[in-house]
Formats: C-alpha cells, sequence, structure tokens
C-alpha cells in the first residue's frame, strides 16, 4: 500500500509537533509502504538530561507511565480511543502549519482525561545518576511490545531530596511509527518502529512557614499586652537573600507569629530586636531553623512539623507600656516594579 501526499502532509506534521521537531520543509511527493498494523514490537526509549535538574536530585526516581490514546490505519489516519480528545484536531491546517501549542494543549487535555483506574500501556522508572564533569542525567529506558498508535507519555511529578524543589515534566503525544522522511521532508521513508523521547522538565521551588512561638516567665497585665518584634534572615542554595521582620503580640503569657512564603530549604536566622516594653530576653537570641515545605511535612521532614523557634522574655520590673506596628512592603502580583504597604 502506497500513501498519498495529502496524508503524508498530515501525518508528517502530527509526527514533527508531537516529537517536538520543529523546521520541518517541504514534504516531497515520495511515496512510502503502508504502515504495518500487526507490528507488536514497537519501542519507546526516554530519557532524561540536566537542563534544569541539579546535582542533588542524584537518586530521584521519575516514574513515567505511558497511555495509548489513539489507533492508526494503514494510510497513517489516527483515531482516538474512547474518552481521549480528537487528535486529528490540529490536523485542520493540512499545509503542514499545525502548531506545537496546539500539540501540547491536546497532551495536557489527554493527560487530564485519564480516569483513576486507566491501564497504562507501559511503565518505566528513570534514575538520576552523576555523570562525569558533575552533571546528572537519567540513563535511558526502554518500553518495549508496543503496538502501532499515538500514545502518551505521562511523567510523574518528583522532588529533591528535601523536597525544596518539584521537578515537573510536560507530557508528549507521540505516535508508532515514524520515518525520517515523515519528519524532515527528506531522507528515508521506512517506517521506524521506535523511537526516543528526552523529557522536559520544569523546576518549581517550594516554600514553607515559619512559626516563632513567644513565651513570657512573668506577665504584668497593667501594662497591657506586650509587642515583640523579629528579624528574619536567610540565603538561599542561589546566594538570594532573605530579610524579613515580623512581631508577635501577647496578651497572656504566651503568644506566636507565622511568616509564610518563605524559599524551603533555606536556613534562616532569627533575632528578636525588640522585646517589649518592661521586658527583658531571658534566653538566646539568634536562633536558626530550616524552612520545610508542604510536601516536605507531609513526607515527614522535620518530624513532619512546621520549622519553629521559641523565645523567652520576662517582665524586668519597670513601668513601660507600649504598643508597636510593623511595617510590611510586599510586591504587587501585577507589577514587580510596585511596593504594597501596609502596617502589622
Amino acid at each position: 500500500m502506497k500513501i498519498g501526499r495529502r496524508t503524508k502532509q498530515r501525518y508528517a506534521a502530527a509526527l514533527a509537533v508531537c516529537l517536538g521537531l520543529s523546521g520541518m520543509g517541504y514534504i516531497q511527493t515520495q511515496a512510502a509502504n503502508g504502515i504495518d498494523l500487526n507490528k507488536k514490537d514497537c519501542s519507546i526509549t526516554i530519557s532524561a538530561n540536566n537542563s534544569v535538574v541539579e546535582e542533588e536530585t542524584a537518586g530521584v526516581t521519575i516514574p513515567v507511565r505511558l497511555y495509548q490514546v489513539a489507533d492508526v490505519d494503514a494510510s497513517g489516519r489516527f483515531t482516538s480511543l474512547d474518552g481521549f480528545p480528537d487528535v486529528n484536531e490540529p490536523d485542520r491546517n493540512q499545509d503542514g502549519s499545525v502548531t506545537a501549542e496546539e500539540w501540547k494543549a491536546l497532551a495536557d487535555e489527554a493527560e487530564s482525561a485519564l480516569s483513576e483506574d486507566a491501564e497504562p500501556a507501559g511503565e518505566v522508572q528513570l534514575v538520576m545518576e552523576p555523570a562525569p564533569g558533575g552533571e546528572v542525567s537519567a540513563r535511558p529506558v526502554t518500553m518495549e511490545g508496543l503496538s502501532v498508535g499515538m500514545y502518551l507519555v505521562a511523567p510523574g511529578e518528583v522532588y529533591n531530596d528535601d523536597y525544596s524543589v518539584q521537578y515537573t515534566f510536560e507530557p508528549y503525544l507521540t505516535a508508532l511509527p515514524s520515518s525520517e522522511y515523515t519528519l524532515t521532508g527528506a531522507g528515508s521513508d521506512e517506517w521506524n518502529y521506535e523511537t526516543e523521547i528526552g523529557l522536559k522538565a520544569e523546576a518549581v521551588p517550594q516554600t514553607g512557614s515559619l512559626r516563632i512561638v513567644k513565651n513570657l516567665e512573668t506577665y504584668n497585665a497593667s501594662l497591657g499586652p506586650v509587642t515583640c518584634v523579629f528579624q528574619v534572615e536567610g540565603t538561599d542554595r542561589s546566594g538570594n537573600l532573605y530579610s524579613n521582620v515580623i512581631s508577635a503580640v501577647l496578651d497572656g503569657m504566651t503568644g506566636e507569629a507565622v511568616l509564610e512564603n518563605i524559599p524551603a530549604g533555606m536556613a534562616v536566622m532569627v533575632t528578636e530586636v525588640y522585646s517589649g516594653a518592661s521586658y527583658q530576653l531571658t534566653d538566646a537570641d539568634g536562633k536558626t531553623a530550616v524552612i520545610v515545605s508542604e510536601e516536605g511535612i507531609r513526607q515527614g521532614v522535620n518530624d513532619g512539623a512546621t520549622a519553629s523557634v521559641s523565645f523567652t522574655n520576662d517582665y524586668d520590673g519597670g513601668n513601660r507600656s507600649g504598643n508597636g506596628v510593623v511595617n510590611h512592603f510586599e510586591k504587587d502580583e501585577n507589577d514587580e516594579d510596585v511596593w504594597i504597604w501596609t502596617q502589622r
């Protein structure tokens, strides 16, 4: 069986974008043999490099599942399986101008359409390992024994060792088989029933909270509430500085303050810069804590607890009363050059 030019154009355009290729040339009128629909030993080889991941990811395991989302006929026409979006939707542009964004949207839609009990056509795990030069990469892993058709490659989300960074991987739609001709418009038109994919990672830094507990050995109720102020500073792995100020108001023997959205994995130094009128610090100043992300807490880091420090003050016998406010500045979400001022 031979494949005509228009059908070959659609298949080539689909393969080019779903395999992440660009710069397709003109599709020649050269013909190719029909796809072997009885082929049961197709394969997909998956790898991941160190384009985003850091050295600390060595040992991290990336789970990857493969789901068939469409059948293909001998002429290269796809038919979506039940529950999945129409993978032929992008080839409404039959001149080969289908965009990668359209296929990316279809891959996301196909992944969202997966049911909880969906059976994968294959499942592998990629282990990030040190490589020469201090880089980290995953040794390629091959899924074998696959039938022809279109597949969704669905990598799982993973974290580094202290859960301070989450790595997400884009889902891919990829077709079996392909050929040099369908991908480039030149070269061999023999169908290749073995394909390779490199996972594209995105690093998502995580944040956590800091709980500052304040205790009083003696509380003079006649002087009213006590305001204590704390300076919090730290430096992340990239050398970025973190600095903030927060207050705790005590109307009794104890109180606390919570700072949120601090980079996870950061070791912060907490210093009490104001102990309150008629009160003095009675324990060591300058305490450290390592910020843990929400996922880290769920996984038992820091015994499953939010990072915290505590300070103890005592009444110094004076009769001064007073309160205070903390000026707080945050960047406007809609304009990073604008700062919003509030008082706490």
